[in-house]
């Protein structure tokens, strides 16, 4: 699958009514807060996500209090962006990029992350169940122990991530 630009996931999106034609989102300068002031970037804010956004670039995204349900996002960048306080249902993460993204205080059912990079992203205060990692990239990834029953990854993985005792503060937005 070859992944489109940033200019062209904005048209895709508008296109698959995920965005309005008028709405032109820039990427931020840095992970986005449910403190920012807008605008956002891209931002799906209590609502209901659901269809295919695979093959995108969308880095630093803005996902809160939403529900992410039979969606496809398949080899697409999310790298830093904040998705925290959601709730994703049998969504495919398979070959996305989570590099350095907050996906605090989230529920995660029967989610596939087969084969995705989730580098140095935030994966405390979290709830895993039936999600499925192979292949999944760990380096630098923060997980709390407390976590691990519901984190089933493999011994190479466990040696990539960056254990703590402490689940760390909550996400803003809470």
């Amino acid at each position: 699958m070859s992944r489109l630009g940033y200019e062209a996931s904005i048209a895709e999106l508008k296109r698959r009514g995920f965005l309005g034609q008028d709405e032109q989102p820039a990427i931020p300068r840095s992970i986005p807060s449910p403190l920012d002031e807008d605008p956002h970037g891209v931002s799906f804010f209590r609502t209901r996500v659901e269809g295919d956004l695979s093959g995108l670039s969308l880095p630093r995204t803005f996902v809160c209090r939403s529900e992410v349900r039979d969606c496809r996002l398949i080899d697409t960048d999310l790298s830093e962006s904040f998705l925290c306080w959601n709730d994703f249902i049998d969504v495919d993460f398979s070959l996305a990029v989570l590099r350095g993204a907050d996906l605090r205080s989230s529920i995660y059912t029967r989610v596939r992350f087969v084969g995705a990079d989730l580098s140095g992203a935030d994966l405390r205060r979290l709830t895993f169940e039936n999600c499925d990692f192979t292949a999944a990239i760990f380096v630098g990834a923060k997980v709390s122990r407390s976590q691990t029953k519901g984190l089933i990854i493999s011994p190479e993985q466990k040696k990539r991530v960056e254990f703590s005792w402490f689940s760390g503060e909550e996400p803003a937005g809470g």
